[in-house]
C-alpha cells in the first residue's frame, strides 16, 4: 500500500497547478497595472469635469482645453506611428496574438497603451477602459511569460489569463471576465487556460478591492425592490432583448454584404427613370 501511494504521489502532474500560479501572479501584476490606469483616470475625469462647465463662465479657459486636447492628439499620434498595435480596443490584436497570427512587443505596447489610454479616456472622450485594461492585461502575462522563458503554447495560456485579469480589475467582475476570455477572446475551452484565466482574474480583483473598495463599478441605487409580481415582465423584457440582440448581430454581420445590394437597387432605380 505504502508503495502504491508512493507511487501516485511521484506520478502527480504538477503542470496545472504551476499554471495556478503563474496565472495567480499575472493577476497581481495586472492588478496593479490596471488599478492605476483606473485611479489616474478618475482622477483626470474629476478636473475634466470640473473643467468643463467652466468654459461657458471663462472664455479664458478655451485655449487652455484646446491646447491639452491638442497635446493628448499628438502623443497618441507619436505613439501609434511608433506602435500601431496599440489602436483600437486592443481586443483584436489579443485575438490574433493568441491564435498565433501576431506577433506584439509586450513592453512597447504596455507602457505606450497605459500612457495613452490614460490622457484619451481622462480627457473626456467617448473611450472606454473595458478594451485598453484586457491588451494591458495581456501585456502583462506576455512579459512574465518571456521573462520565465516559457514556450509559445504556454505564453498564450499567460496572455488569456492577463486578459481576464485586466477586465476583471477594471470592473471587478472576475467570473465574467473568466467566462469573457475563453468565449469571446480565446474561443476554445481549455482546462489550462480556464484555471489560468480565473486565478488571473481572481488575484487582479482583489488588488483592484483594495484600490476601490467593495462598491460596484456599475453602482445603481435604488429606493425600492422590484415587486415579485412584475417579475414575468421580465421574462418578456429578456425575449424582446434577445430577439433585437439577433436582429443586431445579423446587421452588423451582413452590412457588407447589404450595401452593395441596396447600391445597385438605388442605381438600378435612377437609371430606370433617367
Amino acid at each position: 500500500m505504502k508503495k502504491i501511494q508512493e507511487f501516485r504521489f511521484k506520478n502527480l502532474n504538477y503542470i496545472r497547478f504551476r499554471f495556478i500560479m503563474h496565472g495567480a501572479f499575472v493577476g497581481v501584476v495586472a492588478g496593479f497595472v490596471v488599478s492605476f490606469f483606473r485611479l489616474v483616470i478618475e482622477k483626470l475625469l474629476t478636473v475634466m469635469q470640473t473643467l468643463y462647465p467652466k468654459l461657458l463662465e471663462t472664455p479664458l479657459l478655451w485655449p487652455l482645453v484646446i491646447g491639452y486636447l491638442m497635446l493628448v492628439l499628438l502623443v497618441n499620434a507619436h505613439f501609434l506611428a511608433k506602435e500601431p498595435n496599440i489602436s483600437g480596443s486592443g481586443i483584436p490584436q489579443v485575438e490574433g496574438q493568441l491564435a498565433g497570427l501576431l506577433e506584439v512587443k509586450w513592453w512597447s505596447v504596455l507602457w505606450r497603451k497605459w500612457i495613452g489610454g490614460v490622457l484619451a479616456i481622462g480627457s473626456g472622450l467617448f473611450l472606454g477602459r473595458e478594451g485598453p485594461s484586457i491588451q494591458l492585461g495581456a501585456m502583462v502575462g506576455q512579459g512574465v511569460a518571456k521573462g520565465l522563458h516559457l514556450p509559445k503554447t504556454k505564453e498564450r495560456c499567460l496572455l488569456a489569463g492577463g486578459a481576464a485579469a485586466g477586465l476583471a480589475a477594471a470592473f471587478n467582475a472576475p467570473i465574467a471576465a473568466s467566462l469573457f476570455v475563453v468565449e469571446e477572446i480565446y474561443h476554445n475551452f481549455s482546462p489550462f487556460v480556464w484555471t489560468t484565466s480565473l486565478a488571473a482574474a481572481v488575484t487582479a480583483n482583489f488588488v483592484s478591492l483594495n484600490f476601490f473598495g467593495l462598491r460596484p463599478v456599475l453602482y445603481l441605487p435604488h429606493d425600492q425592490s422590484f415587486p415579485p409580481k412584475s417579475y414575468g415582465l421580465l421574462l418578456i423584457l429578456g425575449v424582446i432583448l434577445g430577439l433585437l440582440g439577433l436582429l443586431y448581430e445579423f446587421l452588423t454581420l451582413n452590412s457588407s454584404y447589404l450595401y452593395p445590394e441596396l447600391s445597385n437597387q438605388v442605381r438600378k432605380k435612377l437609371f430606370a427613370h433617367s
